[in-house]
């Protein structure tokens, strides 16, 4: 495995701003803020990608994601929050160790943090015979 920013933020080898952490996840303030209280959540051990998350890291993420959104939401006096991610490469996933962004939201913040998607055309009851094998 190449040397994982991640995995040294996690493990104290490279400085990091940990504002929480469990046993199995950190959550941290990015060099590079998006928005004021923006912080990144991932697992203190290297996963790469969505698909990879046993049930217990998932657990233990969305917790932690939960609490980190809640002291944002405390200590921030924001109001809302956008959980971000990208499962995998073909995802848009930048650095290959999984993680999630919080966004801490406010009345008229002008960011619009849902991407702009084409929309599907196919037919839906197809799709939907397919994922249920129906």
């Amino acid at each position: 495995m190449e040397k994982c920013i991640f995995c040294d933020l996690a493990s104290g080898d490279a400085p990091a701003r940990i504002i929480h952490r469990t046993a199995r996840s950190f959550a941290f303030l990015p060099r590079r803020c998006e928005v004021r209280g923006h912080t990144v959540v991932a697992p203190s051990r290297h996963i790469a990608a969505w698909p990879d998350l046993a049930p217990d890291d998932i657990n233990d993420l969305f917790l932690a994601t939960h609490a980190v959104s809640a002291l944002l939401c405390s200590r921030l006096s924001a109001s809302a929050i956008n959980v971000l991610f990208a499962g995998g490469p073909d995802a848009g996933q930048s650095v290959p160790h999984f993680h999630l962004h919080i966004l801490p939201r406010w009345p008229g913040d002008g960011v619009n943090a849902w991407p702009h998607l084409p929309g599907y055309a196919g037919d839906p009851d197809e799709l939907h015979r397919i994922l249920t094998n129906g």
